[in-house]
This record gives C-alpha cells, sequence and structure tokens, in this order.
C-alpha cells in the first residue's frame, strides 16, 4: 500500500469513528493537546509549566499511570510536589541526598487513611524490598526532572538547550540528550511523548509506541514485536516520517500534514479515546449543574 492510500484510509475510518462517537472538530487533536482549553497545565506557568508537563508524561508509561492518575490527584500531586516549583521540590527533596529524599517522597505520596489523600498501588503481591518499586522510580524521575528544569533561568532557555541538541533535526542526539539528564522513567517513547507535545519545534518526532509499531507492521508486513528495542525505536521514528513526507508529496500545500498529526490520527483510531471532547462534555456537564 502507498503512503497516501495508506493515509485516505487512515483519515476515512477515523472520521467515521468520530462521526459515531459525536466528534465535530477533529483537527483540535492535531495542535498540541497538552495546552489545549481546560488542560490543567494552562494553571501554571515557566519552569511550574515544565516540570508539571515532564511528571504527567513520565506517568504514561505501562501500569504507573494507573496509580499517579495524573489530572485526577491534581491537587494532591500539587501539593505534595511544591506546586511543581522545582527550585521549592528540590529543597524539600535534595537530589545530593537522593536515596532519602526517594524515601521520604514515596511516604509523602502514599495513600492515607488520616487524611483521605494520596496515591495506591497494591504491594501484596510484591517482595519486601520491591513492593514500591514502581513509585521508587517514578520519584526518581520527579527529582531528575526538577533537577534538569532548575538548572535552567526560564522556559525559554529550557527549550533553546534543547534545540541546540537538535540540530539538523538529529533526533538521535536530541532523545539522548534528553535521557543522560533524566536517566531513569523517560524510555524513547516516553521522551519523545513529552517532547512532541512541549513544542512545535517537535511536532516531527512521534510517539514509538503499541499503536504505531502495531501499524507499521501491518502496513510493511512486519512480524510483531519487530519494532522491540531502542535500535528499533529509533528506526520506527524515521519511518514515521518518511511516511509523511511521501503523503505530503500528494496533497497540496493546504492539505500537508505533520507526523504529529499521523502519529495523532492513529493513536485515536487504535485507542478510541477522544480525550478532549470527554473533557468538554465533563466542562458543559459542570457548567449545567452550577446553572
Amino acid at each position: 500500500m502507498k503512503s497516501i492510500d495508506f493515509y485516505n484510509l487512515t483519515r476515512t475510518m477515523l472520521d467515521t469513528l468520530a462521526k459515531e462517537r459525536g466528534v465535530r472538530n477533529i483537527a483540535r487533536y492535531y495542535d498540541l493537546t497538552d495546552y489545549s482549553k481546560g488542560s490543567f497545565l494552562l494553571s501554571y506557568s515557566g519552569k511550574s509549566q515544565i516540570f508539571a508537563q515532564m511528571a504527567f508524561h513520565a506517568q504514561n508509561a505501562t501500569m504507573i499511570s494507573n496509580i499517579v492518575n495524573f489530572e485526577r490527584n491534581l491537587n494532591f500531586l500539587d501539593k505534595t510536589l511544591c506546586g511543581f516549583d522545582p527550585a521549592a521540590f528540590l529543597q524539600k527533596y535534595p537530589i545530593d541526598k537522593r536515596e532519602d529524599s526517594v524515601l521520604r517522597l514515596v511516604e509523602d505520596l502514599r495513600y492515607s487513611e488520616a487524611t483521605d489523600e494520596g496515591l495506591i498501588w497494591r504491594t501484596d503481591k510484591n517482595k519486601t524490598d520491591k513492593k514500591d518499586s514502581l513509585i521508587k522510580r517514578y520519584s526518581n524521575t520527579l527529582i531528575e526532572s526538577a533537577e534538569f528544569v532548575n538548572s535552567f533561568k526560564d522556559k525559554k532557555a529550557f527549550l533553546d538547550d534543547l534545540l541546540d541538541h537538535y540540530t539538523n533535526k538529529d533526533y538521535k542526539s536530541l532523545i539522548k540528550y534528553f535521557r543522560s539528564r533524566v536517566t531513569v522513567g523517560f524510555s524513547v517513547a516516553l521522551t519523545c511523548d513529552f517532547l512532541k507535545e512541549f513544542d512545535k519545534h517537535f511536532c516531527d518526532l512521534p510517539k514509538p509506541d503499541i499503536h504505531i509499531k502495531d501499524t507499521l507492521c501491518s502496513l510493511y508486513g512486519l512480524k510483531q514485536n519487530y519494532y522491540s528495542g531502542e535500535k528499533k525505536e529509533y528506526e520506527c521514528i524515521a519511518t514515521m516520517q518518511t511516511i509523511t513526507r511521501e503523503i505530503n508529496e500528494s496533497l497540496d500545500s493546504k492539505q500537508k500534514i505533520t507526523v504529529y498529526q499521523l502519529d495523532r490520527m492513529i493513536w485515536l483510531i487504535c485507542s478510541g479515546n477522544f480525550f478532549l471532547d470527554a473533557r468538554l462534555n465533563k466542562e458543559k456537564y459542570l457548567e449545567a449543574v452550577k446553572g
């Protein structure tokens, strides 16, 4: 199947699915949804917004997302993580006393019956030394993320640093640099997940998740799990960029798409999660109740 035929098939299936779900404006999903109307990130600014955004994307891994459940537990996380102010957070959980800071952060995140607040995770099926392993991992990610963000004057300086490591669109160098600054919790996929939502300069970075991998395997007749491993995930990114470029060669200037859009189209079909419209329905419902 040619790239343009693949795109037309994807677009047709997505339009049909969106219509069935009552989605009226699918284009809203093609432009940095982290900053869309109603997003919790709009309550923050500057370095606090970056830290909150990194904390949000770090929980998008298997198993940890259901524990952190970021938006549901936002008020608790905001209070515990010092309003996502990286400087204040590092004062509370200093990186130079990392082991103690991680243990203290784990306890601060743990659900408390006394306050009826906190994160809940199962410990009964794990050995004693591993019962908190997922939250310890997330806590390490938070500490390293705060340290990374706090090393810059402001959001512009943080972005400029990332762009300095993205010379000639060398996504491998950028991803490896990011992961050298945050060594725990950010896989290649989660790194792309954050970067592509952080700024439009990175809209050509797809997230090589299971949906894209399975789609490309079907498109090219590859064996299952072909894209397993870091090396193959980089290949997955390159393939998505190539497909998008080939699609755009068949479209006029007003119809051209980004890798971000193709990524999102595949994700919406495979997940069926039109989250912006779910958020909009909630807003309408709350306004009706208030009225």
